[in-house]
């Protein structure tokens, strides 16, 4: 298929592609089930770059006139996609009431912090071709990380944790240094080809263990892991973000991370590494005391990933808003 692009045009590339083949679907030269080519055979053939591809396939993907679907590619539909039915407007003002009032209860958000992060997840999980597989020890923590991953670039990423059995399917794959010998032992074949990344523990710990300090008095802080070695290694992470003046770290082998809750006092604050976290119940998870480790993907790291593998940095809205305690990752 020959497309007449033509650089000199003051209209975007990706905008006169998506016209050339918005044209030739309208008039049946594209017929309903046809196959385009794939990002990088559409680069060579039209002389344009991937990125001007992606969007100008996203763009028709948003019109319904074709669908990106591993492992077929985007494939012409030919018709515009259907308009939903009619919603009950009370039902649906009734179901988010209950989602706001339940998100101030629950994590003491504000009407307004709800919009800000639905907004922000909203546009992270928007639908990409390109598929990417987050590697970490816990299916949280993977999830978490991957939502950082798409947040940043326009890729479908997801979560893997290294409690699955089997590889991941094919696609990228992104973990963390702290999994370098277990990635190489567990996948030979593949290990040249991970991209590895450095992450840090969320600052904003700092700030929300401080409602639990006394004046002058320092934070007693157990930090629960099921693992002594990983609980040390967790405790030095922390101690990067929260300071030996401030806070007294002990680091806490439990099994049943739930215990931890027990052994702390009244007031004392527990943090739970994230497969820790994974395992408490839901009524632990509320309990004000205990609070979930998260860690980030240091910034230069995420960045170098989407230039290393020529992805298209994704547009979001401004700044997300910090995670709340007990906030699940989708």
């Amino acid at each position: 298929m020959r497309l007449a692009l033509d650089p000199a045009s003051p209209l975007p590339l990706y905008h006169q592609l998506a016209e050339a083949l918005r044209y030739r679907i309208a008039t049946g030269s594209l017929e309903p089930g046809t196959a385009l080519p794939s990002l990088r055979d559409a680069a060579r053939r039209w002389g344009v770059n991937l990125h001007t591809v992606r969007h100008a396939y996203a763009s028709l993907a948003a019109e319904g006139l074709v669908r990106t679907q591993a492992p077929h590619g985007t494939v012409v539909l030919g018709r515009r996609a259907p308009k939903p039915a009619a919603l009950d407007r009370g039902e649906v003002d009734r179901f988010l009431a209950r989602m706001l009032r339940q998100a101030g209860t629950r994590y003491g958000l504000t009407p307004v912090e709800v919009r800000q992060r639905l907004a922000f997840l909203g546009a992270a999980v928007t639908p990409s071709s390109e598929r990417v597989y987050v590697i970490e020890c816990s299916e949280t923590q993977a999830a978490d990380l991957a939502l950082q991953v798409s947040a940043r670039w326009n890729v479908s990423a997801q979560g893997w944790s290294l409690e699955r059995p089997g590889a991941p399917p094919a696609g990228a794959l992104v973990a963390t240094y702290f999994h370098y010998n277990d990635i190489r032992t567990r996948w030979p074949d593949r290990s040249a080809s991970v991209r590895f990344v450095a992450i840090h523990p969320d600052p904003d710990l700092a700030v929300r263990l401080e409602s639990f300090r006394r004046r002058g008095h320092r934070i007693p802080v157990l930090v629960c892991e099921r693992d002594a070695a990983m609980a040390g290694n967790i405790a030095a992470d922390l101690r990067a973000v929260l300071p030996s003046d401030r806070f007294e770290l002990v680091p806490t082998v439990e099994s049943a991370p739930g215990s931890a809750l027990s052994m702390a006092g009244a007031a004392a604050p527990v943090l739970f590494s994230p497969r820790s976290w994974a395992a408490l119940s839901p009524a632990a998870r509320a309990d004000s005391r205990a609070i979930e480790i998260r860690y980030l993907i240091e910034p230069k790291d995420l960045s170098s990933l989407g230039e290393e593998l020529d992805w298209e940095p994704r547009q979001l809205p401004p700044a997300p808003p910090r995670r709340i305690r007990g906030a699940s990752v989708p």
